[in-house]
């Protein structure tokens, strides 16, 4: 038996899928297989969030992070631009991450 979607008239509804859209796309090393080959081994060697652990709480790496964005870095492949995070210190990470990106492409349009 389908389970049938319950219709909550007094709760927004949210298209995820607009929202994606309007999403730039990640770079497109990030959509290969050898990144998550290489991902996945950094983070065996990286079991914990790195941010995590700093602040001596012990939580488990979920994804690997440029400390320094690749965009701004130059080499996406450098390994010692390379963190292991928590999905939770990553999204605060990232959001981080563009502002220092909108700044670097601000300074480069001001160069051109």
């Amino acid at each position: 038996m389908q389970k049938q979607r319950l219709i909550r008239p007094w709760i927004p509804q949210h298209n995820r899928t607009t929202k994606m859209e309007e999403r730039p796309r990640s770079a497109d090393e990030y959509h290969t297989a050898r990144w998550t080959r290489e991902s996945r081994d950094f983070r065996r060697l990286h079991p914990l969030c790195q941010r995590c652990e700093s602040k001596g709480i012990i939580r488990a790496s979920e994804v690997t992070d440029h400390i320094v964005p690749s965009e701004v870095h130059g080499d996406f492949w450098d390994r010692k631009n390379w963190q292991a995070l928590c999905k939770r210190c990553n999204i605060e990470k990232g959001n981080e991450d563009k502002k220092l990106i909108q700044q670097f492409r601000n300074e480069n349009r001001k160069d051109n």
